[in-house]
């Protein structure tokens, strides 16, 4: 019980940040650079040299199973509350939960069935990166590839899941 209180304690906390920090709509042409959108966007530029580009979704082993991830190798989630190829994630819940961006088509990287890949264009004119219809998010509680703090996690009206390689949401805690 404890541990939920202080992720949402730790959410808090970046999502403020995050608002104060920037804001996906700054002057700058594109929402590519935010293949990161991500926390820490050092990690996202420096993948792609700091110049826009397409997404990769990959697959990597962890303690949950088979799971997408990034091109660096940082857990991907699904958000319950979504609908297919619809976010319902915004504001404060996009600052704790970055959407996964691309500037272009996404690439199918290692595992990953690039028939289940996809994009759509979010309210804010970015482009979200999907998987079997489902949006992709990153969790702010992660801070290096590998990590699954995110797993499980019930916030914002829904539950915050990893993807198999099939597009399915395996369910299951954080621990």
């Amino acid at each position: 019980m404890r541990r939920p209180l202080v992720a949402l304690a730790a959410l808090a906390a970046v999502g403020a940040i995050a608002a104060g920090c920037g804001s996906n709509g700054s002057g700058s042409s594109g929402s590519g650079s935010s293949g990161g959108g991500a926390y820490g966007s050092s990690s996202p530029a420096s993948t792609t040299g700091g110049q826009s580009g397409a997404a990769t979704v990959a697959t990597a082993s962890s303690r949950a199973g088979t799971i997408l991830v990034d091109g660096s190798g940082r857990t991907l989630y699904l958000f319950g509350k979504d609908q297919p190829n619809m976010s319902a994630c915004s504001g404060a819940c996009a600052a704790a939960w970055p959407v996964d961006q691309s500037s272009g088509a996404p690439k199918a990287g290692s595992g990953v069935k690039a028939s289940l890949l996809g994009s759509i264009t979010r309210s804010d004119g970015t482009t979200q990166v999907t998987y079997n219809r489902h949006p992709l998010y990153y969790y702010s509680g992660d801070t290096a590839a590998g990590q699954l703090n995110g797993q499980g996690i019930n916030a914002f009206g829904g539950t915050w899941d990893v993807l198999s390689p099939s597009g399915d949401k395996i369910a299951g805690g954080s621990s």
